[in-house]
């Protein structure tokens, strides 16, 4: 293999670890919740109903269990999850 041979399968080789650092460090990325910031009311409203819900008509249903933080904010939360 001569010098030329060798700076071409160098630059290849450069690009395609150049890409794969790329779409590594792009596929790593944390998922956005609805764009509210972790540990919020709106936060965790989006991740009940992603979690466990399967319509908009049901994010008010838990409502009156005490065991719930149920506020307009976890509400609002919740119904921007079925807003895609």
């Amino acid at each position: 293999m001569n010098l030329k041979q060798f700076k071409i399968i160098s630059a290849v080789l450069a690009i395609i670890g150049i890409a794969a650092f790329l779409y590594f460090q792009y596929s790593m990325k944390p998922e956005k919740f609805g764009g509210f910031k972790e540990g919020t009311e709106q936060y965790n409203g989006y991740r009940y109903a992603q979690d466990t819900l399967k319509s908009v008509d049901q994010c008010d249903d838990d409502k009156d269990d005490p065991a719930m933080n149920f506020n307009e904010e976890f509400f609002e939360g919740c119904k921007k999850y079925f807003e895609k």
